[in-house]
């Protein structure tokens, strides 16, 4: 191998490394946080007593859990309703994950932690769900309103009491 060809593999493995880093610490919007998921599972009143925890649907069938810090920007929307005390968060918890083993839902993904991250790059909150989307406004200032997602039934004509989760 020449020197300059050498020299161009460096270059170009350099780059790569560079492109990389810089890549892979930012948060990407609505990616899987194992760490809080973790924490979530655990149901860790410490990590939890951080956040107003908001509920989509009904306590006994949620469709996610909205962990919204206590700070001074609300990111639920305010049809996500009032937050849940403890004791309902630890049984919501329990719920989005009887849901997902139970084969009548018919779930996709594990219930998990997504991060909700504004436009700045900045996690802002947490989603535990088991969709994969949502809909959110995510504007320039870096505020973010994250909104309810629905449960609509499916016209697949297979069965009358077959839905599914929509986003």
């Amino acid at each position: 191998m020449t020197m300059k060809s050498t020299a161009v593999c460096m270059v170009a493995a350099a780059l790569i490394l560079v492109s990389m880093h810089t890549t892979t610490g930012l948060a990407r919007n609505l990616s899987v946080n194992p760490e809080v998921t973790a924490k979530i599972r655990a149901e860790d009143k410490e990590f939890l007593k951080n956040f107003d925890v908001y509920q989509a649907a009904v306590l006994e069938n949620p469709t996610a859990l909205l962990l919204d810090p206590k700070d001074e920007h609300k990111i639920a929307s305010r049809l996500w309703g009032e937050p849940l005390k403890e004791e309902d968060i630890v049984y919501a918890i329990a719920r989005l994950d009887d849901q997902y083993l139970d084969p009548e839902w018919r779930l996709s993904f594990e219930p998990r932690a997504l991060n909700v991250v504004n436009r700045k790059g900045e996690v802002v909150g947490y989603l535990y769900t088991s969709l994969n989307k949502v809909f959110m406004n995510r504007k320039k200032d870096g505020r973010v309103t994250v909104f309810v997602p629905t449960y609509l039934p499916r016209d697949d004509g297979d069965d009358e009491n077959d839905a599914e989760f929509r986003p």
